[in-house]
């Protein structure tokens, strides 16, 4: 994985639990992406900013999540994102969720994204935003 840039918190919820009171495997892939929402936020460019300020999108074209270990109601976890790729068109982001009580890794995974512009045709990511990620990977 890449250096790790930007790390978040949160909180297994009720709604992500399953009947055992285990994280629901899809939920993995929600907090990845909650986790790339605050990495965005944090640079001061929300994602609707980034639709209104680009005219670019950035849907995913690849997901991808290795369970390791089960996160239960109420556990604490922190998701960790990094940057692994920013191509002409694609952003790959690696992440790893640990779970805070004993810092155990409980799954590690990544999204691969591609700008699109407002009709959904593939694009070459602006070059402003493209070194906004660069400059904040490091």
């Amino acid at each position: 994985m890449s250096v790790v840039t930007f790390k978040q918190n949160f909180r297994v919820r009720w709604v992500d639990t399953d009947i055992a009171g285990v994280m629901h495997y899809s939920n993995f892939l929600r907090y990845f992406e909650a986790c790339e929402e605050e990495f965005y936020r944090s640079l001061g460019i929300p994602l609707n900013a980034i639709r209104n300020k680009y005219h670019i999108m950035l849907p995913r074209i690849e997901a991808h999540c290795q369970y390791r270990a089960a996160c239960r109601f109420d556990d604490l976890f922190e998701v960790a994102l990094s940057v692994r790729e920013v191509t002409e068109k694609t952003i790959t982001y690696d992440f790893q969720l640990t779970r805070s009580e004993n810092s155990k890794l409980a799954a590690e995974g990544y999204l691969k994204c591609i700008a699109v512009n407002l009709e959904w045709k593939a694009v070459p990511l602006p070059d402003e935003f493209a070194k906004l990620i660069r400059e904040n990977t490091v």
